[in-house]
């Protein structure tokens, strides 16, 4: 099952309570790995909650079942049950609940074939049960593919997703109107065996693409207080098929223009999800998207480091090197199974940071958003081009050198 109910899970997080009852279930994983997500209606208005949630389900004095709520996934009750895998036997609903719940999807599950095989590196971890587990069973699937998921992250920053290809950033850059722009590429190339770096034929890929309008002259940059704003968009290093897998947003305020930390939160939190009020956001706060659909918080893998903080409102220097180069396939794997598909950041200046949080205002913030899943997808597409590229077989057989990426 897809994934795409990231900004309604958001949504759903910041009303959710412990008051909806449960209309019926589905469930994703391969055995003995295998997680239940439950589809809630609330009981007074019949309303249904988009995105199945982990919890706890309980007995309710009236015979419907409640739930405990643990997180709100990404995965959609619609999907779920347009595909035939939500189980609704065994739910009592009664009124506004019970009006609004819509014929078993039980029915439609017996006809219902198992989702074709995505390939391996666009298939999330993970598999939805066939048709038979809504009558209970669980059958045997198929192991799941390789644990990348980058292809389908609808995360974006200020209208700039991860996974858009150059065109699609450039035409989002367009609209924000920056006085600047600049665009930086590189080339594939080996090592021959005697040691010297060969281009591969085609190999010229986008980098970066930098926007920016920067201070006006004489403003004081260093202390973080002054109009400007840049985006900083790096590419994943396969030529022509370029995918943004990483994306920095600075934007700076003068002090007559600054704005509230209370409005910067509400609307980190309203976006990004993670926390349950704006109020819990620490000074600097990381999201970690699991490929699970869950969210969590905290830098534990320590990724912060990646881009830095605050950043600059000027971006013409040389880019930053791509990480998908500068990082093994077995590195970026590794920070896949540890912190998640993608890894957003968020800091932000007050220079009245001693006043109560309610009169803190904000004169320059940062958000970036690094996906991993992206670089690794892209680090082992550029690895095949490459190998594919270099010298022959019978070449590298003679000297036994592998040509080095």
């Amino acid at each position: 099952m897809p994934q795409d109910g990231v900004f309604s899970s958001i949504t759903q997080n910041l009303r959710e309570n412990e008051q909806e009852v449960v209309r019926g279930h589905f469930e994703v994983g391969e055995p003995p790995n295998v997680r239940r997500y439950y589809c809630l209606v609330n009981p007074k208005n019949g309303r249904r909650e988009p995105n199945g949630v982990l919890g706890d389900p309980l007995p309710r004095p009236d015979g419907m079942t409640g739930i405990k709520i643990a997180s709100v996934s990404m995965y959609t009750c619609a999907k779920a049950e347009e595909k035939g895998y939500l189980v609704s036997t065994g739910y009592v609903l009664l009124g506004a609940a019970q009006a609004h719940a819509g014929p078993p999807a039980s029915t439609a599950a017996a006809s219902a074939a198992p989702p074709a095989a995505a390939p391996p590196t666009a298939a999330p971890p993970v598999a939805a049960l066939p048709a038979a587990a809504s009558a209970g069973v669980a059958p045997p699937v198929e192991a799941p593919p390789p644990p990348v998921r980058g292809t389908a992250d609808p995360l974006d920053v200020a209208g700039i997703k991860l996974g858009m290809s150059p065109d699609a950033v450039r035409a989002v850059l367009k609209t924000k109107n920056l006085r600047h722009y600049k665009e930086w590429t590189e080339t594939l190339s080996f090592l021959s065996g005697a040691g010297a770096s060969q281009s591969i034929p085609n190999g010229r890929f986008v980098n970066v693409i930098a926007a920016w309008t920067p201070p006006a002259a004489g403003a004081a940059v260093e202390d973080f207080e002054s109009t400007g704003e840049s985006f900083e968009v790096m590419f994943t290093p396969v030529p022509g098929a370029e995918r943004a897998m990483a994306i920095v947003h600075t934007q700076g305020f003068s002090r007559q223009d600054a704005i509230h930390e209370t409005a910067l939160d509400e609307g980190l939190v309203k976006k990004y999800g993670g926390y349950v009020a704006a109020g819990a956001l620490p000074e600097s706060v990381t999201w970690r998207f699991q490929s699970d659909g869950s969210v969590q918080v905290g830098d534990a893998c320590g990724r912060r480091g990646t881009f830095g903080g605050l950043g600059g409102l000027s971006v013409a220097n040389a880019p930053r090197e791509n990480l998908a180069l500068r990082n093994t396939s077995q590195e970026l794997q590794s920070q896949v199974e540890r912190c998640g598909d993608t890894t957003v950041t968020a800091d932000h200046y007050t220079p009245n940071g001693g006043a109560l949080p309610a009169d803190r205002l904000v004169t320059r913030f940062t958000v970036t958003a690094f996906s991993p899943a992206l670089g690794l997808e892209g680090a082992r597409k550029a690895a095949q081009l490459v190998q594919a590229a270099g010298p022959s077989s019978e070449v590298r057989s003679k000297d036994g050198k592998v040509p080095d990426l």
